[in-house]
């Protein structure tokens, strides 16, 4: 009998979770297959999957889209890495049809957790896990009394949005650099404190914003398997400069594990971590979805996706998928490169 996920849209790893898919089905010489579906024309990523779908821009047809889909094409596993707040308020409607949905989480309170990076901070603390001390910005009079006086000592500052992805509106503090810093080098992430608060006010508007130490690193990226909180499987990247370190040990690798449980991981997620002064790893948040990042741990041994894939479809049982884990890992440095691939302007693997 034919296995079947679909992989719903994502945020920027859904090719690359298809190919580890494909890759690991080919090797074990499985009957699965794979759907796909996205909003837009995205072909780079439909055309990898066995079918492709195109889903309702109108959030009110999502539900009975779902509906019709799992039950037309026998659809065994969902997985979706964006609307997981909605997913998890639909939860019991989709699961009906016999199917099993995976949004990272096993709850919509979680995720929301998960997505406050001062609440998130405050119950790891609580429960003593090391994390980066995190302080709630609610104004910009607010933010200027703690630069002027900063409550982390002498450590530098750092800013972010309370919520947010892809590192979007994080800026280190530093007035060293010149004011068009993040201008002519954005990527380099500071900017001059005067210029921000100045740039902050002159906006109109407030968003509320977390001060932070900025530590040192090493940064350790963990892209783990869950299931309902137990850790399956899990690789760390340990990153320095352009080059990233697959490892599956050490402190900041046990640390995230341990994140992942308390959180009630469920799927494939990522918990992010940063050295201290010290040389002690911080927790620094968790991502209830995969990382853009976790095809770069498949050059470990290591097919996340593909064991998460074969574990939905119940084909490989939680200790299998330790097993292989542990058995396939291998130590690796990796660099990330610019590519560019063929784009199929057709899919004839389209299904209307």
């Amino acid at each position: 009998m034919t296995a079947r996920i679909w992989l719903m849209e994502g945020l920027s790893s859904q090719r690359d979770i298809i190919q580890g898919i494909n890759a690991f089905t080919t090797r074990h010489q499985a009957d699965v297959e794979v759907f796909a579906s996205h909003r837009y024309q995205r072909n780079e990523i439909l055309s990898q999957a066995d079918f492709a779908l195109l889903e309702p821009a109108d959030e009110q047809q999502r539900l009975a889209f779902i509906i019709d889909t799992v039950k037309k094409h026998a659809i065994q596993a969902i997985h979706t890495g964006r609307n997981t707040q909605w997913f998890e308020t639909q939860r019991t409607a989709i699961e009906v049809c016999g199917v099993t949905l995976v949004t990272g989480a096993t709850g919509a309170d979680l995720l929301a957790l998960a997505d406050d990076k001062v609440a998130f901070a405050q119950l790891m603390e609580k429960h003593g896990l090391p994390v980066v001390p995190s302080i709630a910005v609610t104004s910009i009079a607010e933010l200027r009394q703690l630069i002027a006086a900063s409550p982390f000592s002498a450590q530098p500052l750092c800013i972010k949005p309370v919520k947010g992805i892809y590192g979007m509106g994080f800026w280190r503090f530093d007035d060293s650099v010149s004011p068009m810093a993040g201008f002519t080098h954005p990527e380099s992430r500071k900017v001059n404190t005067r210029r921000y608060l100045n740039a902050l006010e002159e906006s109109g508007s407030f968003e509320p914003l977390v001060l932070m130490p900025y530590l040192p690193g090493p940064e350790y990226s963990v892209d783990i398997l869950a299931e309902q909180g137990k850790v399956l499987a899990a690789v760390a990247r340990r990153k320095e400069g352009a080059l990233q370190y697959l490892e599956n040990s050490g402190e900041a690798f046990e640390l995230a594990r341990h994140c992942a449980q308390l959180m009630g991981a469920d799927g494939l997620v990522n918990v992010q971590t940063r050295h201290d002064s010290s040389g002690k790893p911080l927790l620094l948040e968790i991502n209830m979805r995969p990382s853009g990042g976790i095809g770069y741990t498949r050059f470990s041994g290591v097919n996340l996706p593909g064991l998460f894939a074969f574990r939905q479809l119940g084909l490989m049982s939680q200790q299998a998928v330790s097993d292989e884990a542990s058995r396939a890992f291998s130590p690796a440095t990796v660099r990330s490169v610019t590519d560019v691939i063929n784009y199929s302007t057709a899919l004839p693997n389209f299904i209307q």
